[in-house]
């Protein structure tokens, strides 16, 4: 982007391929389960809904340790605190004239009310395309989201308690056939489940680092 306070966009390389359906798709990453002082002074985390996911998420191993990741969502993250932020993600994706999809957070989640009725605001002013979000943040107001924003609440957290399970939800299975067995859609192929706003997407474990018995039970 020419300006300098502009979004750091990632392409989504989980693209559908098996419905027929086009989705071009960019990302908006912050950095996994990090602690910082917001411009207000306030101290948040930037998972605050993790819980048993801490130990083994994806976007704390692989290319995500990579310092240009690194620093991309570093700067996403002061970004998103920003005043203007709401109109300066509309002008980005504004300018960017293939793209119908946008994922927010391959990395990270909504860490307060506020932020989360950013996107919302962003989604609203942009009808045309679709926002979609796995969250761990189920304490939150999320139905105050557009009809365009797709949003999955994304059991393991601290929150599961509140999570509606006749609405969107995900699950991690620690294999295929215990996720088949469950009766859950297979999220692992491509992110079309979650566009698409289905109630019951299953995604089975790739990390690089094994899970423990213990991780495998709570997963199961």
């Amino acid at each position: 982007m020419a300006q300098p306070y502009n979004a750091k966009w990632n392409r989504n390389e989980k693209l559908t391929k098996t419905t027929g359906e086009v989705y071009n798709v960019v990302g908006f990453g912050l950095p996994a389960d990090y602690n910082f002082i917001g411009l207000d002074g306030v101290e948040r985390n930037t998972c605050p809904g993790a819980l048993a996911c801490r130990a083994v998420c994806y976007a704390k191993q692989g290319g995500y340790t990579w310092p240009a990741s690194i620093a991309a969502r570093d700067h996403n993250l002061t970004l998103s605190q920003d005043a203007n932020f709401v109109g300066m993600v509309v002008a980005d994706l504004s300018r960017m004239r293939k793209v119908n999809t946008v994922r927010i957070h391959d990395s990270g989640d909504f860490y307060s009310q506020e932020y989360f009725d950013k996107w919302a605001a962003i989604a609203a002013a942009l009808p045309h395309l679709t926002f979609y979000a796995y969250t761990k943040s189920v304490d939150l107001r999320l139905g105050d989201a557009p009809a365009n924003f797709k949003v999955t609440q994304s059991l393991g957290g601290k929150y599961d308690r509140l999570v509606n399970l006749g609405k969107p939800h995900s699950r991690i299975f620690t294999t295929h056939e215990d996720r088949i067995a469950a009766g859950y859609v297979d999220g692992n192929v491509d992110d079309s489940p979650a566009i698409r706003g289905e109630k019951n997407i299953g995604l089975v474990y790739h990390g690089v680092r094994k899970l423990t018995d213990a991780q495998k039970k709570f997963f199961r």
